[in-house]
């Protein structure tokens, strides 16, 4: 399958297209809002592989002001790409389109789609007001009650203006006379505006959307339920599909470009921004998003980040790894790699690709990401940032071992947790404390030691709980062993207080990416 990949329209939306030589129809997939989008991102792709099998192309993209878009304070601009992307696909020949709405998208989905055209809402709230009221609540537990900084409001991975807030509650649906199919969940009901559409249970859509991205599991069965309407709506008789008009490079800024790049033998995935002003000698910057997520990163902080870094005079590049956005291919079933040794080669793969000088080589890591970023002493780099991890351990994982045992651990069996009720009963807590720390061996001394002496300095950058593992894993003496100013690489140790380990609120993220852009100047004097 080929999947083009490029921008379009100003403002810019990064937009990917599938489609067969001739194509039935055409499907626009928006993209949920927020973390749900992160957690859904290959759910959607293996929707618009199925589609291409059945002859269908289809559309997937970021909105504009979103992701690897384009900048865009239009608080309407999550209607209006959705529009756009119709206006893409139809461009390449296709006559008749089908709007895909999983959760909050489908309020997009509906707002965009005319009663010509097909609709599907799956899994969708009741309304605009609705779900944002629940987004409040919910980034009020997680984020905290500091939450409008600068007139921005962060939600659960998404910032929003309040302009954007007042659009956005506004959407609602209206009764349909078109096409149109709400999956829900087993027991639940479409949406009362709706009217009399055609209603199917799904099964599958708590499994991905309800815990975090380490819990989600794509649902196949709900995707065969799309797939199999959508076929059996589109025409019989296809028409021959051009190739779509997207652009391989986009101006951020008049100042940064980016551009999609292809690195190492697996392909994986990734953007690179680079400023007009290019230096052979700038820092050269590898961003590893966390969890099994893709590369933009909770409330696009790693799209900022870059952006940032490269308007400072670096290049950068953003990557997906094996099992996360773009890379590989999807597979209902498919395995993570957190904690792996594939994710360790993808990084050699990549510093191979960018063939950077090691003196100009800069690795930044979030959660599982940080960990990755702390295997890279054969790649001995200047400088590696960690950003919130929380696991040191030496010995790689099986791929999928570790999401297996947090789901175990979440929601355990009857027998296991049985089982795990009487053992805290018997073994005592310093104990327990122990045996759990088995999979860490080493701690941070054994983490940061293959790196510093080689040269490298480590920066952490911490929240209160993650700092606070980093202490109890021997993070203290890490930082006197190998203290700044000290021979070979040194270990520093940055705590945001109330700052949050997923980076959803503003606060850490903004201290987040000074920090980084601060340390990357920093190579890039001592280099020069």
């Amino acid at each position: 399958m080929t999947t083009h990949h490029g921008w379009s329209g100003s403002p810019a939306v990064r937009a990917s297209v599938q489609s067969p030589p001739s194509a039935r129809a055409g499907v626009v997939i928006c993209p949920p809002l927020g973390q749900e989008g992160v957690i859904a991102y290959r759910t959607l792709r293996l929707l618009a592989d199925r589609l291409e099998a059945r002859g269908v192309a289809s559309v997937r993209y970021d909105p504009s002001g979103r992701g690897d878009s384009t900048a865009d304070t239009d608080p309407d601009a999550q209607v209006r790409s959705a529009v756009r992307a119709a206006a893409l696909l139809r461009a390449t020949g296709v006559e008749r389109i089908a709007f895909v709405g999983l959760a909050s998208a489908a309020l997009v989905a509906a707002a965009a789609a005319t009663e010509d055209d097909a609709l599907v809402l799956w899994d969708a709230p009741e309304s605009g007001r609705a779900w944002l009221r629940r987004q409040r609540a919910l980034a009020t537990i997680t984020v905290g009650g500091d939450r409008v900084v600068d007139g921005l409001e962060s939600l659960v991975g998404i910032d929003v203006t309040e302009d954007e807030a007042l659009a956005l509650s506004a959407l609602r649906f209206t009764p349909r006379t078109g096409a149109t199919l709400a999956l829900v969940r087993p027991g639940g009901r479409a949406p009362k505006a709706l009217g009399g559409v055609a209603t199917a249970e799904a099964t599958g859509s708590a499994e991905l959307l309800d815990g975090t991205s380490i819990h989600a599991r794509i649902p196949g069965d709900a995707l065969d339920t799309v797939v199999a309407w959508v076929d059996a709506w589109a025409p019989t008789t296809t028409v021959t599909v051009a190739a779509p008009a997207l652009e391989p490079l986009v101006d951020v800024d008049h100042r940064v470009s980016e551009r999609v790049v292809l690195l190492g033998p697996e392909r994986l995935f990734a953007i690179e921004s680079v400023t007009s002003r290019q230096s052979p000698d700038a820092p050269v910057v590898v961003l590893h998003n966390g969890a099994a997520e893709h590369r933009v990163g909770a409330s696009d902080y790693q799209v900022t980040l870059a952006r940032r870094l490269a308007r400072d005079g670096a290049r950068v590049v953003r990557v997906d790894r094996r099992g996360t956005g773009e890379s590989s291919v999807v597979r209902a079933d498919e395995r993570d790699y957190l904690f792996a040794q594939e994710w360790v080669d993808d990084q050699s793969a990549i510093v191979t690709a960018l063939a950077a000088p090691t003196e100009q080589l800069v690795v930044v890591g979030m959660c599982a990401g940080a960990w990755v970023a702390g295997r890279a002493h054969e790649e001995t780099p200047r400088l590696v940032v960690e950003i919130s991890p929380n696991d040191y351990r030496r010995r790689p994982a099986l791929p999928g071992a570790y999401s297996d045992a947090v789901r175990a651990i979440d929601a355990p069996s009857r027998r296991r947790q049985w089982v795990r009720d009487r053992y805290n009963l018997v073994v005592p807590a310093w104990l327990r404390d122990r045996i759990a720390r088995r999979d860490r061996s080493g701690g941070v001394l054994g983490h940061v030691k293959p790196l510093v002496t080689r040269g490298t300095d480590v920066v952490v950058i911490a929240a209160d709980g993650d700092a606070e593992l980093f202490d109890r894993l021997g993070g203290q003496r890490a930082l006197r062993r190998y203290p700044v100013g000290g021979r070979g690489g040194a270990v520093e140790l940055v705590h945001v207080a109330d700052g949050d380990h997923s980076l959803f609120s503003p606060r850490m993220r903004a201290t987040v990416i000074d920090e980084v852009r601060s340390r990357v100047r920093q190579v890039s004097t001592v280099h020069a």
